[in-house]
């Protein structure tokens, strides 16, 4: 190895923008960015499994791999603590991460700017066979209430556009398992009061979809449901997926939308092609 294996979390983040400018540079800027990247410490030839040409993306997931050691105040940091401060706006968040307990990072790190309206999400449904992951914005309150995705189904045609995708079966999370279908939402929180994602105001914090991604490498597809406020937000904490995967933009799958409900089947059946 000839680099280091062992970074505090400040030498993370600060190679973490040296990745993210080496995206977008061209090729003599990205020879200067490598060069500051080696006179931390850090050789991208050390981890040649990763990628030939190491991004930010590859670089963040490399993080919580366990591969290198990441410390802070002299304590190594767990793999959800370094993807909570890697994912999810860590260069806006306090430093003052208090280590050591069981408790939940990211109760600590992003506090509820709106207590009465402030709403946590749902885990992934997901296993080691899905292949396709259709990501939301963030769920309605009776999916929030039901513990289960699109639930409001007076309001929105999910399920009956799976179905007609995939046949008759019921609403729930065997029936995706069986077709390979895996759920999830760009957002983990947020402050909405109601359902519509026009009422988020704040408070967000986006899923860590990356690791999501690495730890069920059978996923093959991301599909956004909804070109606004879902790709909004995907394009807000992940765009640096677009580079990594096939990701499909469908129109939304909300009653809300005015388009009609077999011109919409037609433009999903995309994400099985």
């Amino acid at each position: 190895m000839k680099g280091r294996d062992t970074f505090t979390m400040a030498e993370i983040k600060e190679l973490k923008q040296l990745f993210m400018q080496k995206d977008n540079a061209d090729y003599n800027e990205q020879k200067s960015i490598r060069r500051k990247i080696r006179e931390k410490g850090f050789y991208i030839s050390d981890f040649p499994d990763f990628a030939k040409n190491m991004n930010s993306t590859d670089f963040r997931l490399l993080c919580i791999s366990g591969r290198i050691t990441i410390t802070y105040k002299d304590k190594s940091m767990k793999s959800d603590d370094v993807a909570e401060l890697l994912f999810n706006n860590d260069d806006n968040q306090s430093n003052e991460i208090r280590l050591g307990n069981n408790e939940n990072l990211s109760s600590k790190n992003a506090e509820p700017q709106d207590n009465e309206n402030f709403k946590e999400g749902l885990k992934p449904w997901v296993d080691e066979h899905s292949e396709i992951l259709i990501l939301g914005s963030f769920p309605s309150d009776v999916s929030l209430r039901e513990r289960a995705y699109y639930q409001n189904k007076s309001k929105n045609s999910f399920w009956k556009l799976m179905h007609g995708l995939f046949g008759e079966g019921p609403d729930c999370k065997g029936f995706l398992m069986k077709h390979h279908i895996a759920l999830w939402d760009c957002l983990s929180a947020a402050n909405r009061e109601g359902s519509l994602d026009s009422n988020i105001s704040g408070g967000e914090r986006p899923n860590n979809i990356p690791q999501l991604l690495e730890s069920h490498p059978s996923i093959r597809r991301i599909v956004i449901n909804g070109k606004s406020k879902a790709k909004g937000y995907f394009d807000r904490y992940f765009s640096d997926l677009y580079s990594h995967i096939d990701v499909i933009i469908v129109s939304s799958s909300s009653n809300a939308n005015s388009i009609e409900f077999e011109a919409k089947l037609e433009e999903w059946k995309i994400i099985l092609k």
